[in-house]
């Protein structure tokens, strides 16, 4: 099985995954595909001073289709309304797991621990270096203990924004 790319209008993504899974169900191909993402995450946004959750697309305007060959999904879904262009060449291993954030939360798992030194790479506070008091993965964030002019500081920062130190 192979991943491929189908572009769509922008902000119709989960409205065309629908219309493709009906189109391949009435003409009996539904065992073609065997998964479809349209990747996103939670995110916060401000309306009328209300934090409001909604869900962002991490890829606007993209489905990432699971199938053994492209050239059947593309017969019968290149005539729906919205569907734009079907990129032929397949995402090798190491653009699906970016895509699909596999790959950060391993690295991470595998390099980052608690108590660990880590150097900040990132910001105001760039070039200190601290503890790691807490960590979560699944956000991708960490607290650090810090020690400015001689106080120790907690900073919340996000794993892209540290290193390891090594001893």
């Amino acid at each position: 099985m192979k991943w491929y790319v189908i572009k769509v209008m922008n902000g119709k993504e989960k409205k065309m995954k629908e219309a493709i899974e009906i189109k391949l169900k009435e003409n009996n191909t539904e065992n073609v595909i065997c998964q479809m993402l349209v990747p996103s995450q939670k995110a916060v946004q401000l309306r009328r001073g209300k934090k409001i959750a909604v869900e962002k697309q991490s890829f606007p305007g993209y489905i990432f289709v699971e199938c053994e060959s492209i050239n059947d999904v593309e017969a019968n879904v290149k005539h729906i309304n919205g569907v734009t262009s079907i990129l032929k060449q397949p995402l090798t291993s190491k653009e699906i797991e970016n895509i699909l954030g596999r790959k950060e939360k391993k690295e991470v798992e595998e390099k980052l621990h608690l108590n660990d030194k880590v150097k900040i790479i990132e910001g105001p506070f760039s070039s200190f270096v601290g503890t790691i008091d807490k960590l979560d993965l699944e956000k991708q964030k960490v607290k650090i203990s810090v020690l400015i002019f001689g106080r120790e500081t907690m900073l919340d920062l996000t794993v892209s924004q540290i290193v390891k130190q090594e001893d």
